[in-house]
């Protein structure tokens, strides 16, 4: 696995938003035990909940709805999507930065490097955290799960996030805490940096197509050095 020092000639890095730039579990848990009251249906433990997190909210909505009931989900799923994206929109803002990642953006931002924001949220939910937090500014790019017709693992996001940038795809860093991450940016050509905390619903993030595993955001802050 390579030191963060030999990843040379890097122009651009993309960040995965849940799990890596924010911890928005207790929000996300919140809105969905909130939609679950609503349709007469049992409480989940958070942490069961945290599991769902990362594959996009329709996976969220329909897995939580599946262990809470024990049935099919469908029969609940447009109402529940409604429902969720309610009481999503009141908290979604509340979610905190972990603790180095904002200085770390702007340390990057001084080394002219471009910033750009690839997740599998829907987009409405992206921009309230992002804008809400000031996190917006750092970014040159921002591509959501429904921004285009594939979200990560396929490396489609990616991909038109090099493109929109100008930018090669060994010029960029895809920055992630979970397989979804590290599948799309292997895919796309990317370097791929993972972080050990965040959101892998059960999957472990140690792999081969996996360059670099940090510690703590900041550590990104040599790339440009």
């Amino acid at each position: 696995m390579s030191n963060i020092k030999n990843i040379r000639g890097i122009r651009g890095i993309f960040f995965d938003l849940d799990g890596t730039l924010f911890d928005t579990a207790p929000e996300l848990s919140a809105a969905i035990n909130h939609m679950l009251t609503d349709l007469n249906l049992d409480k989940l433990d958070p942490l069961d909940i945290r599991n769902f997190i990362g594959r996009g909210a329709d996976n969220l909505i329909k897995k939580s709805i599946a262990l809470s009931s024990q049935l099919d989900p469908e029969p609940f799923f447009e109402e529940g999507t409604r429902l969720f994206h309610q009481h999503y929109m009141v908290n979604a803002g509340f979610s905190k930065p972990y603790n180095d990642a904002k200085d770390t953006l702007k340390k990057l931002k001084e080394k002219n490097i471009y910033l750009g924001c690839i997740t599998n949220k829907p987009k409405i939910f992206t921009n309230k955290i992002l804008s809400q937090s000031g996190f917006l500014d750092f970014m040159d790019l921002v591509v959501s799960g429904d921004s285009l017709n594939k979200m990560k693992p396929d490396p489609l996001q990616i991909q038109h996030g090099c493109e929109a940038l100008g930018l090669l795809p060994n010029q960029v860093i895809m920055v992630g805490d979970s397989s979804n991450d590290i599948e799309a940016g292997s895919a796309a050509g990317t370097y791929v940096i993972t972080v050990p905390y965040g959101y892998n619903y059960g999957q472990p993030i140690d792999s081969p197509k996996v360059d670099l595993a940090i510690k703590i955001l900041s550590d990104l802050t040599q790339v440009a050095d």
